[in-house]
């Protein structure tokens, strides 16, 4: 099929464009699409607009803050725009803005997900390890210390294997 703009290349975009309920299909070359564009089928709604409007999320930096990625140089404002992060450093520059988003989108900001089966039981006794070494720490500052004794001894029976 014909560009139906320039007829003279092929077309392999399509815009579907509604007008005062009316549908409108158009087949266009590359060429013509990226006029066009820049015309007529730009989107008055971004992501963040999507975001805002099902979740409540505000994405809106304040106009004093400039964040930036030391990594790869991209700043905050442009995130906003794209959506998207330039490296995976920028989950840690970014992350006072993007953890109520993760948060909100997904109900928590850590993996709780599914692990596989060879690695789990390692994982698990790890993750009790972490949680007893909390509670070992807060058993100390709150002078327990008989207590704290039996967390330090479940946790070297932990690490040992048995």
């Amino acid at each position: 099929m014909l560009c139906q703009n320039c007829q003279q290349r092929t077309a392999n975009v399509h815009f579907t464009q509604i007008k005062n309920n009316t549908k409108l299909d158009i087949y266009l070359c590359e060429e013509c699409a990226q006029e066009m564009s820049h015309q007529e089928f730009v989107s008055p709604f971004g992501f963040n607009d999507l975001i805002s409007g099902l979740f409540g999320a505000q994405l809106k930096q304040e106009p004093a803050v400039k964040l930036k990625c030391e990594n790869c140089g991209m700043e905050y404002d442009e995130f906003l725009k794209t959506s998207r992060l330039g490296c995976t450093q920028c989950y840690k520059a970014f992350a006072d803005k993007l953890d109520p988003i993760v948060k909100r989108l997904h109900g928590n900001g850590e993996h709780h997900g599914k692990v596989p089966a060879r690695v789990s039981s390692n994982v698990n006794i790890n993750n009790e390890i972490d949680k007893l070494k909390q509670l070992l720490n807060e058993a100390v500052k709150a002078e327990k210390y008989e207590e704290a004794a039996k967390i330090r001894d479940r946790i070297k029976s932990l690490e040992v294997g048995e």
